[in-house]
C-alpha cells in the first residue's frame, strides 16, 4: 500500500528547513560584505586620501555611484534566487524524511504493508531503497513466523483430539510434529536481536532430542 502524498500548506514544513535557509542566507550575507568591501573600499579610500584633484574625485565618485546602481540590484536578485533555491533543495530532503517518519510510525504500529515512494528529483533515493528492503525482509520473516504459529496451533488441536480419543501413537506423532514446528519457529525468531550486543542468529541451538524423547507418550 503506497503512502499518501503529503499536501503541503506551508512553504517550509520542517523546522530544520528554517535553519538551513537561515544558514544559507547568513553565508550569502557574509560573502556579500566581503564582495562589497573588495569593490567599494578602494574607491572610498581614494576619495578620503585627499590627493585627488576635483576632476579625479568626480570621476571616482561617478564610478562609486555607477557601481551602487548596478551591484545592489544584482545582489538583491541573487539573494532572492538563493532563498528560493534553498527552499527548493530543502523540500527535496524534507519530503523523503516526512515519508520515512510516517513509515516508521506505521511499522511501530505493526503495519508492514507500507512502502517508501519518492517523487522524481527527491534526494535520499538509496535510503528509500534500503528502507523498502528492510520492510520486505521484515514482512517475509513475520509471514514465516505467522505460518509456523498457525501450524503449531493446528498440531495442538490435533494433539488434544488424539489424547481425547486415547490414541497414543497419533499423540506421539503429533507431539513430534509439534516439536519440529516449534524448532522452526524458534529458528525464525533467532533472526531478531532484542538486546544490544545480542546476536540471535549465532545463539546456540537447543540440544538434539533423542529417539526416546521424540515419543513422550507411552502406552501402558
Amino acid at each position: 500500500m503506497a503512502m499518501r502524498r503529503h499536501k503541503r500548506r506551508r512553504v517550509l514544513i520542517e523546522s530544520y528547513q528554517y535553519r538551513l535557509l537561515f544558514i544559507n542566507l547568513v553565508h550569502f550575507l557574509t560573502i556579500l560584505v566581503i564582495f562589497a568591501a573588495a569593490i567599494f573600499l578602494p574607491l572610498i579610500l581614494q576619495l578620503r586620501s585627499g590627493g585627488l584633484s576635483v576632476m579625479e574625485q568626480g570621476e571616482v565618485a561617478g564610478q562609486f555611484l555607477s557601481l551602487h546602481a548596478r551591484v545592489w540590484p544584482a545582489m538583491i536578485v541573487i539573494f532572492v534566487l538563493l532563498a528560493v533555491h534553498s527552499v527548493f533543495v530543502s523540500h527535496r530532503i524534507a519530503g523523503p524524511l516526512y515519508r520515512f517518519r510516517t513509515i516508521f510510525k506505521a511499522i511501530a504500529e505493526g503495519d508492514l504493508s507500507v512502502r517508501a515512494t519518492l517523487r522524481k528529483g527527491d534526494y535520499l533515493g538509496k535510503e528509500s531503497d534500503t528502507l523498502n528492503e528492510m520492510i520486505a525482509s521484515l514482512r517475509t520473516k513475520v509471514q514465516a513466523i505467522h505460518a509456523h504459529s498457525q501450524d503449531v496451533e493446528r498440531l495442538l488441536v490435533a494433539l488434544e483430539r488424539s489424547l481425547d480419543r486415547g490414541s497414543i501413537p497419533d499423540a506421539n506423532q503429533h507431539a513430534t510434529d509439534l516439536r519440529r514446528q516449534m524448532e522452526q519457529l524458534r529458528t525464525s525468531m533467532e533472526h531478531f536481536r532484542i538486546h544490544p550486543g545480542e546476536n540471535g542468529a549465532s545463539s546456540p541451538a537447543a540440544p538434539a532430542k533423542s529417539a526416546g524423547d521424540s515419543a513422550p507418550f507411552r502406552q501402558s
